[in-house]
C-alpha cells in the first residue's frame, strides 16, 4: 500500500477514536510518532492532522513530478 495512504489511515483511525471519546491505539500513536518525529511531542490530534498535511503534500509532489516527465 502506498505509505501516504497507510499515514492517512493510521492518522484517520487516531482522529475517529478521538472524536468517539475513545483513546486511541497505541501503535497508531507509535506509527504516527515514528512518521514525524519532530512532531511526536504534539497533543494526537494535531499529530494525526500533521501528519494527514504532509502525506497529503508528499502525493501532491509525486503526481507534480510523474506530470513533468510526460
Amino acid at each position: 500500500m502506498d505509505s501516504s495512504l497507510q499515514a492517512m489511515k493510521t492518522a484517520m483511525r487516531v482522529l475517529s477514536a478521538i472524536n468517539e471519546k475513545r483513546e486511541p491505539d497505541a501503535a497508531d500513536l507509535e506509527e504516527l510518532r515514528s512518521l514525524a518525529p519532530l512532531l511526536a511531542n504534539l497533543p494526537p490530534d494535531e499529530l494525526a492532522c500533521d501528519v494527514i498535511k504532509q502525506a497529503l503534500q508528499r502525493r501532491d509532489a509525486a503526481r507534480k513530478a510523474l506530470a513533468g516527465m510526460h
